[in-house]
Protein backbone atom coordinates (compact mmCIF):
# COMPACT_ATOMS: atom_id res chain seq x y z
CA UNK A 1 0.00 0.00 0.00
CA UNK A 2 1.36 3.42 -0.95
CA UNK A 3 0.88 5.06 2.46
CA UNK A 4 3.04 2.56 4.38
CA UNK A 5 6.64 2.84 3.24
CA UNK A 6 6.20 5.11 0.22
CA UNK A 7 6.21 4.17 -3.45
CA UNK A 8 7.34 0.75 -4.62
CA UNK A 9 9.89 1.33 -7.37
CA UNK A 10 11.03 -2.16 -8.31
CA UNK A 11 10.07 -5.83 -8.46
CA UNK A 12 11.68 -9.22 -8.09
CA UNK A 13 13.60 -10.42 -11.21
CA UNK A 14 10.57 -12.07 -12.85
CA UNK A 15 8.46 -8.93 -12.26
CA UNK A 16 5.48 -10.55 -10.51
CA UNK A 17 6.30 -9.27 -7.02
CA UNK A 18 6.63 -5.53 -6.34
CA UNK A 19 8.84 -5.20 -3.24
CA UNK A 20 10.22 -2.54 -0.93
CA UNK A 21 13.99 -2.52 -0.28
CA UNK A 22 15.01 -5.53 1.84
CA UNK A 23 11.64 -7.27 1.43
CA UNK A 24 11.63 -11.00 0.69
CA UNK A 25 9.67 -13.01 -1.87
CA UNK A 26 7.34 -15.63 -0.33
CA UNK A 27 5.39 -17.40 -3.06
CA UNK A 28 3.36 -20.56 -3.63
CA UNK A 29 1.11 -21.85 -6.41
CA UNK A 30 -2.04 -23.99 -6.57
CA UNK A 31 -2.49 -26.50 -9.40
CA UNK A 32 -5.94 -25.72 -10.84
CA UNK A 33 -6.01 -28.87 -12.94
CA UNK A 34 -6.55 -31.12 -9.88
CA UNK A 35 -9.93 -29.45 -9.26
CA UNK A 36 -11.33 -30.62 -12.61
CA UNK A 37 -13.75 -33.45 -11.87
CA UNK A 38 -15.98 -35.59 -14.11
CA UNK A 39 -19.58 -36.73 -13.77
CA UNK A 40 -20.89 -40.18 -14.73
CA UNK A 41 -21.22 -39.12 -18.37
CA UNK A 42 -17.63 -37.90 -18.51
CA UNK A 43 -18.53 -34.21 -18.48
CA UNK A 44 -15.93 -32.02 -16.76
CA UNK A 45 -16.72 -29.53 -13.97
CA UNK A 46 -14.63 -27.41 -11.62
CA UNK A 47 -14.78 -28.13 -7.88
CA UNK A 48 -15.01 -24.62 -6.44
CA UNK A 49 -15.54 -25.79 -2.85
CA UNK A 50 -12.33 -27.82 -2.80
CA UNK A 51 -10.53 -24.93 -4.45
CA UNK A 52 -11.64 -22.59 -1.65
CA UNK A 53 -10.44 -25.00 1.03
CA UNK A 54 -7.07 -25.35 -0.68
CA UNK A 55 -6.67 -21.57 -0.97
CA UNK A 56 -7.11 -21.14 2.78
CA UNK A 57 -4.66 -23.93 3.64
CA UNK A 58 -2.05 -22.68 1.17
CA UNK A 59 -2.40 -19.12 2.45
CA UNK A 60 -1.89 -20.28 6.05
CA UNK A 61 1.24 -22.16 5.00
CA UNK A 62 2.75 -19.06 3.39
CA UNK A 63 1.88 -16.88 6.38
CA UNK A 64 3.57 -19.41 8.69
CA UNK A 65 6.72 -19.38 6.53
CA UNK A 66 7.30 -15.73 7.50
CA UNK A 67 7.60 -16.70 11.17
CA UNK A 68 9.64 -19.92 10.86
CA UNK A 69 12.00 -18.75 8.14
CA UNK A 70 15.69 -18.03 8.85
CA UNK A 71 16.66 -14.68 7.32
CA UNK A 72 20.16 -13.90 6.02
CA UNK A 73 20.29 -10.41 7.59
CA UNK A 74 18.29 -8.59 10.25
CA UNK A 75 17.06 -5.85 7.91
CA UNK A 76 15.33 -8.39 5.64
CA UNK A 77 13.65 -10.02 8.64
CA UNK A 78 12.43 -6.69 10.00
CA UNK A 79 11.01 -5.49 6.68
CA UNK A 80 9.40 -8.85 5.85
CA UNK A 81 7.71 -9.14 9.25
CA UNK A 82 6.52 -5.53 9.20
CA UNK A 83 4.56 -6.15 5.96
CA UNK A 84 4.05 -9.94 5.93
CA UNK A 85 3.58 -9.96 2.16
CA UNK A 86 2.73 -13.37 0.69
CA UNK A 87 2.02 -14.35 -2.90
CA UNK A 88 -0.38 -17.22 -3.48
CA UNK A 89 -0.78 -18.01 -7.17
CA UNK A 90 -1.93 -20.63 -9.67
CA UNK A 91 -0.69 -22.92 -12.43
CA UNK A 92 -2.42 -25.29 -14.84
CA UNK A 93 -4.90 -22.68 -16.10
CA UNK A 94 -4.57 -23.63 -19.79
CA UNK A 95 -5.07 -27.34 -19.06
CA UNK A 96 -8.07 -26.55 -16.88
CA UNK A 97 -9.71 -24.43 -19.58
CA UNK A 98 -9.13 -27.15 -22.17
CA UNK A 99 -10.61 -29.81 -19.85
CA UNK A 100 -13.72 -27.64 -19.48
CA UNK A 101 -13.83 -27.17 -23.29
CA UNK A 102 -13.25 -23.42 -22.97
CA UNK A 103 -10.96 -21.81 -25.59
CA UNK A 104 -8.09 -20.06 -23.82
CA UNK A 105 -8.54 -16.63 -25.43
CA UNK A 106 -12.32 -16.66 -25.77
CA UNK A 107 -14.57 -14.31 -23.77
CA UNK A 108 -15.58 -17.34 -21.71
CA UNK A 109 -11.90 -18.10 -21.09
CA UNK A 110 -11.23 -14.56 -19.91
CA UNK A 111 -14.31 -14.63 -17.67
CA UNK A 112 -13.37 -17.97 -16.08
CA UNK A 113 -9.82 -16.75 -15.43
CA UNK A 114 -11.15 -13.58 -13.84
CA UNK A 115 -13.38 -15.66 -11.58
CA UNK A 116 -10.46 -17.90 -10.58
CA UNK A 117 -8.29 -14.98 -9.48
CA UNK A 118 -11.22 -13.26 -7.76
CA UNK A 119 -11.82 -16.34 -5.63
CA UNK A 120 -8.08 -16.76 -5.03
CA UNK A 121 -7.77 -13.26 -3.56
CA UNK A 122 -11.13 -13.24 -1.77
CA UNK A 123 -10.54 -16.43 0.22
CA UNK A 124 -6.90 -15.49 0.90
CA UNK A 125 -7.95 -12.09 2.24
CA UNK A 126 -10.79 -13.61 4.25
CA UNK A 127 -8.33 -15.94 5.95
CA UNK A 128 -5.94 -13.01 6.45
CA UNK A 129 -8.68 -11.19 8.35
CA UNK A 130 -9.27 -14.27 10.50
CA UNK A 131 -5.57 -14.44 11.32
CA UNK A 132 -5.48 -10.72 12.08
CA UNK A 133 -8.11 -11.34 14.76
CA UNK A 134 -6.18 -14.19 16.40
CA UNK A 135 -2.54 -13.28 15.73
CA UNK A 136 -2.57 -9.57 15.04
CA UNK A 137 -2.54 -7.23 12.06
CA UNK A 138 0.66 -6.58 10.14
CA UNK A 139 2.56 -3.72 11.85
CA UNK A 140 2.07 -1.14 9.09
CA UNK A 141 -1.69 -1.71 8.86
CA UNK A 142 -2.56 1.60 10.53
CA UNK A 143 -0.59 3.47 7.86
CA UNK A 144 -2.32 1.63 5.02
CA UNK A 145 -5.49 2.29 3.04
CA UNK A 146 -7.07 -0.99 4.15
CA UNK A 147 -8.57 0.65 7.24
CA UNK A 148 -10.38 3.08 4.92
CA UNK A 149 -11.95 0.20 3.01
CA UNK A 150 -9.64 0.47 -0.01
CA UNK A 151 -8.28 -2.74 -1.54
CA UNK A 152 -5.19 -3.17 -3.79
CA UNK A 153 -7.18 -4.96 -6.51
CA UNK A 154 -8.70 -3.26 -9.56
CA UNK A 155 -11.58 -5.74 -9.74
CA UNK A 156 -13.00 -4.48 -6.45
CA UNK A 157 -13.75 -1.16 -8.17
CA UNK A 158 -15.61 -2.90 -11.02
CA UNK A 159 -18.74 -4.10 -9.27
CA UNK A 160 -20.07 -5.67 -12.46
CA UNK A 161 -17.29 -8.28 -12.18
CA UNK A 162 -18.13 -9.37 -8.63
CA UNK A 163 -19.20 -12.98 -8.03
CA UNK A 164 -18.60 -12.82 -4.25
CA UNK A 165 -19.72 -10.58 -1.36
CA UNK A 166 -16.90 -8.03 -1.29
CA UNK A 167 -18.92 -5.53 0.77
CA UNK A 168 -19.05 -8.00 3.64
CA UNK A 169 -15.33 -8.74 3.40
CA UNK A 170 -14.40 -5.04 3.39
CA UNK A 171 -16.55 -4.46 6.48
CA UNK A 172 -14.60 -7.23 8.24
CA UNK A 173 -11.28 -5.75 7.10
CA UNK A 174 -12.19 -2.32 8.49
CA UNK A 175 -13.28 -3.94 11.77
CA UNK A 176 -10.47 -6.45 12.35
CA UNK A 177 -7.68 -5.54 9.92
CA UNK A 178 -5.58 -7.93 7.81
CA UNK A 179 -2.53 -10.01 8.59
CA UNK A 180 -0.68 -9.26 5.32
CA UNK A 181 -0.13 -6.24 3.09
CA UNK A 182 -0.67 -8.44 -0.01
CA UNK A 183 -1.80 -12.02 -0.53
CA UNK A 184 -1.79 -13.05 -4.20
CA UNK A 185 0.82 -13.20 -6.97
CA UNK A 186 1.07 -15.28 -10.14
CA UNK A 187 4.67 -16.44 -10.54
CA UNK A 188 6.23 -18.22 -13.55
CA UNK A 189 5.99 -21.73 -11.96
CA UNK A 190 8.47 -22.90 -14.60
CA UNK A 191 9.99 -25.80 -12.68
CA UNK A 192 7.10 -26.79 -10.41
CA UNK A 193 4.58 -26.93 -13.27
CA UNK A 194 6.95 -29.28 -15.12
CA UNK A 195 7.12 -31.51 -12.03
CA UNK A 196 3.34 -32.02 -12.05
CA UNK A 197 2.92 -31.97 -15.86
CA UNK A 198 0.65 -28.95 -16.21
CA UNK A 199 0.81 -25.64 -18.02
CA UNK A 200 2.68 -22.90 -16.19
CA UNK A 201 1.09 -19.91 -14.45
CA UNK A 202 -1.57 -18.30 -16.63
CA UNK A 203 0.37 -19.16 -19.79
CA UNK A 204 -1.12 -21.10 -22.71
CA UNK A 205 0.44 -24.48 -23.47
CA UNK A 206 3.74 -23.95 -25.29
CA UNK A 207 3.66 -27.18 -27.33
CA UNK A 208 1.05 -29.95 -27.23
CA UNK A 209 3.41 -32.63 -28.55
CA UNK A 210 7.12 -32.75 -29.14
CA UNK A 211 9.45 -35.51 -30.22
CA UNK A 212 11.95 -36.80 -27.68
CA UNK A 213 14.93 -38.82 -28.91
CA UNK A 214 16.85 -41.02 -26.48
CA UNK A 215 19.27 -43.92 -26.91
CA UNK A 216 16.53 -46.57 -26.77
CA UNK A 217 14.28 -44.91 -29.33
CA UNK A 218 12.01 -42.01 -30.22
CA UNK A 219 9.13 -41.02 -27.96
CA UNK A 220 6.49 -38.31 -27.98
CA UNK A 221 5.87 -36.06 -25.00
CA UNK A 222 2.20 -35.09 -24.96
CA UNK A 223 0.30 -32.62 -22.80
CA UNK A 224 -1.73 -34.71 -20.34
CA UNK A 225 -5.12 -33.13 -21.00
CA UNK A 226 -4.59 -33.22 -24.74
CA UNK A 227 -3.60 -36.89 -24.51
CA UNK A 228 -6.77 -37.64 -22.52
CA UNK A 229 -8.98 -36.00 -25.12
CA UNK A 230 -7.21 -37.68 -28.03
CA UNK A 231 -7.71 -41.09 -26.39
CA UNK A 232 -11.40 -40.36 -25.78
CA UNK A 233 -11.82 -39.72 -29.50
CA UNK A 234 -9.69 -42.64 -30.65
CA UNK A 235 -7.10 -40.27 -32.14
CA UNK A 236 -4.13 -41.10 -29.94
CA UNK A 237 -1.94 -42.56 -32.69
CA UNK A 238 1.75 -42.22 -33.46
CA UNK A 239 1.13 -40.84 -36.94
CA UNK A 240 -1.00 -38.01 -35.54
CA UNK A 241 1.48 -37.27 -32.75
CA UNK A 242 4.23 -37.13 -35.35
CA UNK A 243 2.30 -34.59 -37.45
CA UNK A 244 1.72 -32.38 -34.41
CA UNK A 245 5.35 -32.58 -33.31
CA UNK A 246 6.51 -31.72 -36.83
CA UNK A 247 4.04 -28.81 -36.75
CA UNK A 248 5.80 -27.18 -33.81
CA UNK A 249 3.40 -28.73 -31.29
CA UNK A 250 0.46 -26.86 -32.81
CA UNK A 251 -2.80 -28.30 -34.19
CA UNK A 252 -3.41 -25.51 -36.68
CA UNK A 253 -3.37 -26.60 -40.31
CA UNK A 254 -3.59 -30.34 -39.56
CA UNK A 255 -6.57 -31.91 -41.36
CA UNK A 256 -6.78 -34.95 -39.06
CA UNK A 257 -7.62 -32.78 -36.02
CA UNK A 258 -11.28 -31.81 -35.36
CA UNK A 259 -11.96 -28.07 -35.41
CA UNK A 260 -13.24 -27.98 -31.82
CA UNK A 261 -9.91 -29.35 -30.57
CA UNK A 262 -8.05 -26.70 -32.54
CA UNK A 263 -10.06 -24.03 -30.71
CA UNK A 264 -9.58 -25.32 -27.17
CA UNK A 265 -5.90 -26.26 -27.59
CA UNK A 266 -4.07 -23.22 -28.99
CA UNK A 267 -0.35 -23.04 -28.26
CA UNK A 268 1.53 -19.87 -27.34
CA UNK A 269 2.37 -18.73 -30.88
CA UNK A 270 -1.12 -19.49 -32.20
CA UNK A 271 -2.49 -16.75 -29.93
CA UNK A 272 -2.27 -13.13 -31.11
CA UNK A 273 -0.13 -10.89 -28.93
CA UNK A 274 -3.13 -8.71 -28.08
CA UNK A 275 -4.92 -11.72 -26.56
CA UNK A 276 -1.84 -12.57 -24.49
CA UNK A 277 -2.05 -9.06 -23.05
CA UNK A 278 -5.80 -9.33 -22.57
CA UNK A 279 -5.34 -12.56 -20.57
CA UNK A 280 -2.77 -10.95 -18.30
CA UNK A 281 -5.11 -8.01 -17.78
CA UNK A 282 -8.15 -10.15 -16.98
CA UNK A 283 -6.20 -12.35 -14.56
CA UNK A 284 -4.56 -9.35 -12.91
CA UNK A 285 -7.79 -7.53 -12.10
CA UNK A 286 -8.04 -9.52 -8.85
CA UNK A 287 -4.36 -10.01 -7.95
CA UNK A 288 -2.99 -7.89 -5.08
CA UNK A 289 0.58 -7.96 -6.41
CA UNK A 290 1.33 -8.74 -10.07
CA UNK A 291 1.79 -11.45 -12.72
CA UNK A 292 4.73 -12.91 -14.59
CA UNK A 293 3.61 -13.74 -18.12
CA UNK A 294 5.26 -13.83 -21.53
CA UNK A 295 3.66 -11.90 -24.40
CA UNK A 296 4.78 -14.21 -27.21
CA UNK A 297 5.28 -12.59 -30.60
CA UNK A 298 6.20 -14.32 -33.89
CA UNK A 299 9.31 -13.02 -35.62
CA UNK A 300 7.30 -11.34 -38.38
CA UNK A 301 5.75 -8.74 -36.07
CA UNK A 302 6.65 -5.12 -36.77
CA UNK A 303 8.17 -2.46 -34.56
CA UNK A 304 4.72 -0.87 -34.56
CA UNK A 305 3.25 -4.08 -33.12
CA UNK A 306 5.68 -3.94 -30.20
CA UNK A 307 4.83 -0.28 -29.62
CA UNK A 308 1.10 -1.05 -29.70
CA UNK A 309 1.60 -3.91 -27.25
CA UNK A 310 3.14 -1.60 -24.68
CA UNK A 311 0.47 1.05 -25.25
CA UNK A 312 -2.32 -1.51 -24.98
CA UNK A 313 -0.90 -2.87 -21.74
CA UNK A 314 -0.46 0.61 -20.27
CA UNK A 315 -3.96 1.79 -21.17
CA UNK A 316 -5.54 -1.40 -19.85
CA UNK A 317 -3.75 -0.85 -16.54
CA UNK A 318 -1.49 -3.90 -16.70
CA UNK A 319 1.28 -3.44 -14.12
CA UNK A 320 4.09 -4.73 -16.32
CA UNK A 321 4.69 -7.07 -19.25
CA UNK A 322 7.45 -9.21 -20.73
CA UNK A 323 7.53 -9.30 -24.53
CA UNK A 324 9.41 -12.10 -26.28
CA UNK A 325 9.75 -11.84 -30.04
CA UNK A 326 10.61 -15.20 -31.59
CA UNK A 327 14.09 -15.25 -33.06
CA UNK A 328 15.49 -12.60 -30.73
CA UNK A 329 17.40 -15.36 -28.90
CA UNK A 330 19.68 -17.96 -30.45
CA UNK A 331 17.70 -21.01 -29.30
CA UNK A 332 14.73 -21.92 -31.51
CA UNK A 333 13.24 -25.40 -31.47
CA UNK A 334 9.53 -25.15 -32.15
CA UNK A 335 8.03 -23.39 -35.16
CA UNK A 336 4.24 -23.21 -35.39
CA UNK A 337 2.16 -22.52 -38.54
CA UNK A 338 1.52 -18.96 -37.36
CA UNK A 339 5.26 -18.35 -37.45
CA UNK A 340 5.89 -20.15 -40.75
CA UNK A 341 3.02 -18.58 -42.66
CA UNK A 342 3.38 -15.05 -41.31
CA UNK A 343 -0.15 -14.76 -39.97
CA UNK A 344 -2.30 -15.72 -37.00
CA UNK A 345 -4.99 -18.39 -37.23
CA UNK A 346 -7.98 -16.41 -35.91
CA UNK A 347 -10.25 -19.24 -34.81
CA UNK A 348 -11.74 -17.70 -31.65
CA UNK A 349 -14.13 -14.75 -31.57
CA UNK A 350 -13.60 -12.24 -28.77
CA UNK A 351 -13.75 -8.50 -28.07
CA UNK A 352 -10.04 -7.82 -27.63
CA UNK A 353 -9.51 -5.84 -30.83
CA UNK A 354 -12.62 -3.77 -30.09
CA UNK A 355 -11.17 -2.94 -26.68
CA UNK A 356 -7.82 -2.07 -28.25
CA UNK A 357 -9.45 0.33 -30.72
CA UNK A 358 -11.61 1.86 -27.97
CA UNK A 359 -8.37 2.81 -26.20
CA UNK A 360 -7.24 4.81 -29.22
CA UNK A 361 -4.86 2.21 -30.66
CA UNK A 362 -5.02 1.34 -34.35
CA UNK A 363 -5.94 -2.28 -35.02
CA UNK A 364 -2.92 -4.37 -36.07
CA UNK A 365 -2.90 -6.25 -39.37
CA UNK A 366 -4.45 -9.70 -38.99
CA UNK A 367 -2.39 -11.13 -41.81
CA UNK A 368 1.05 -10.04 -40.69
CA UNK A 369 3.89 -10.37 -43.20
CA UNK A 370 5.72 -13.23 -44.84
CA UNK A 371 8.25 -14.91 -42.57
CA UNK A 372 11.65 -14.81 -44.30
CA UNK A 373 15.09 -16.12 -43.40
CA UNK A 374 16.53 -12.62 -43.79
CA UNK A 375 15.11 -9.24 -42.95
CA UNK A 376 15.99 -5.87 -44.40
CA UNK A 377 16.90 -3.03 -42.06
CA UNK A 378 17.77 0.57 -42.80
CA UNK A 379 21.00 1.95 -41.39
CA UNK A 380 22.46 5.42 -41.68
CA UNK A 381 25.68 6.04 -43.62
CA UNK A 382 28.39 8.34 -42.36
CA UNK A 383 26.82 11.09 -44.47
CA UNK A 384 23.44 10.64 -42.81
CA UNK A 385 21.86 8.88 -45.80
CA UNK A 386 19.99 5.56 -45.35
CA UNK A 387 21.57 2.47 -46.82
CA UNK A 388 20.10 -1.02 -47.16
CA UNK A 389 21.72 -3.84 -45.21
CA UNK A 390 20.76 -7.47 -44.85
CA UNK A 391 20.73 -8.97 -41.36
CA UNK A 392 20.93 -12.76 -41.40
CA UNK A 393 19.37 -14.89 -38.71
CA UNK A 394 21.87 -16.14 -36.17
CA UNK A 395 22.47 -19.86 -36.81
CA UNK A 396 24.10 -20.53 -33.44
CA UNK A 397 22.15 -23.14 -31.46
CA UNK A 398 22.24 -23.46 -27.69
CA UNK A 399 22.38 -26.90 -26.08
CA UNK A 400 21.30 -28.12 -22.64
CA UNK A 401 24.29 -28.38 -20.27
CA UNK A 402 22.80 -31.50 -18.64
CA UNK A 403 21.71 -33.69 -21.56
CA UNK A 404 23.09 -31.91 -24.64
CA UNK A 405 19.65 -31.52 -26.22
CA UNK A 406 18.81 -28.62 -28.53
CA UNK A 407 15.19 -28.68 -27.32
CA UNK A 408 15.41 -25.39 -25.42
CA UNK A 409 12.63 -22.83 -25.12
CA UNK A 410 12.39 -19.35 -23.60
CA UNK A 411 9.38 -18.82 -21.33
CA UNK A 412 8.74 -16.44 -18.43
CA UNK A 413 12.35 -15.23 -18.19
CA UNK A 414 13.59 -18.82 -18.04
CA UNK A 415 15.45 -21.09 -20.45
CA UNK A 416 14.02 -24.61 -20.26
CA UNK A 417 15.04 -27.98 -21.69
CA UNK A 418 12.07 -29.98 -22.94
CA UNK A 419 14.14 -33.17 -22.92
CA UNK A 420 15.36 -33.48 -19.31
CA UNK A 421 13.66 -30.60 -17.47
CA UNK A 422 16.82 -28.54 -16.83
CA UNK A 423 16.02 -24.87 -16.37
CA UNK A 424 17.95 -21.64 -15.86
CA UNK A 425 16.13 -18.48 -14.84
CA UNK A 426 17.13 -14.91 -14.08
CA UNK A 427 17.81 -16.02 -10.53
CA UNK A 428 19.03 -19.50 -9.60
Amino acid sequence: MKKGLGLIRSTNPCSEEPLYPYESCNLGSINLYVFVKYDEDGNAWFDWEEFHETIEKAYEFLDNVIDVNKYPIKKIEETTKSLRRVGLGIMGLADTLAALNIPYHSEEGFKFTRKITEHLTYYSLRKSVERARTRGKYPFYEKSSYKEGMLPVAGYYKREYWTLDWDKLVDEIKRYGVRNVGVTTIAPTGSISMLVDVSSGVEPIFALVYEKRVTVGVFFYTDLEFERQLKNRGLYREDILKKIADNGGSLQGIDDIPEDLKKIFPVAYDIPWWDHIRMQHEAGLWITESISKTINMPNWVSIEDVEKAYLFSYRLGVKGITIYRDGSKTAQVLVTPSQKRGRYFMTVDNKTLEILESLGIEKPSLQGVENMLTQVSMAMTSKGQPRETTVKKDKEVLTCPDCGSEMLIYSEDCLKCLECGWTACVVA
